[in-house]
């Protein structure tokens, strides 16, 4: 072969090749950092569901504990409770828990900080599904009437990540 019938055709094809290899590992570096940060994301996301789930186990075993007094009716009546720095509304009040501004002091702070809590009265005197005094037993176990009440507590991440859980907290009435 003649030497000088060779134009350089390897090193087109090698700088090819190499332009390809840089683009794929340019490419490589982008996908793993947006997956960095995806995994980023759902920590803090993670973080702030554990915050919240954290905050309603707390309000729920201190409702238990009675240093919440949900059996007073009159701590959730509409004269006694304001919007303003309590978190606990009276029945029929028209609040929306998922969509209002947790921050302007319409719910309470959890005692360990992890996050805020509202209290809804959503039910008086209401009588427990199943049960019967025909049924349960002799009538001195008749009282078969529950006080419910909706519990929302928020969970905040230090990215800003919120998350809301909610439960319905039943509670035997004195008849």
């Amino acid at each position: 072969m003649n030497r000088h019938s060779q134009r350089g055709s390897t090193l087109v094809i090698s700088m090819i090749i190499l332009v390809v290899l840089m683009l794929l590992g340019v490419a490589a570096i982008n996908t793993s950092d947006i997956v960095y940060k995806l995994a980023g994301n759902l920590q803090f996301a993670n973080n702030a569901m554990n915050d919240s789930e954290a905050v309603l186990s707390e309000t729920e075993n201190a409702m238990k504990a009675g240093t919440i007094n949900y059996n007073s009716l009159d701590f959730f009546a509409a004269s006694s409770v304001t919007a303003s720095g309590t978190g606990l509304y009276p029945l029929g009040s028209a609040i929306d828990p998922l969509n209002m501004a947790w921050d302007n002091g319409d719910s309470v702070l959890a005692p360990s900080g992890a996050g805020r809590y509202i209290i809804q009265l959503m039910s008086t005197s209401s009588v427990m599904i199943g049960s019967s005094a025909t049924i349960g037993g002799p009538l001195s176990y008749a009282c078969n009437r529950v006080n419910t009440y909706r519990i929302t507590a928020r969970g905040a991440s230090a990215r800003g990540a919120t998350k809301h859980v909610q439960t319905y907290y039943s509670v035997l009435t004195t008849c």
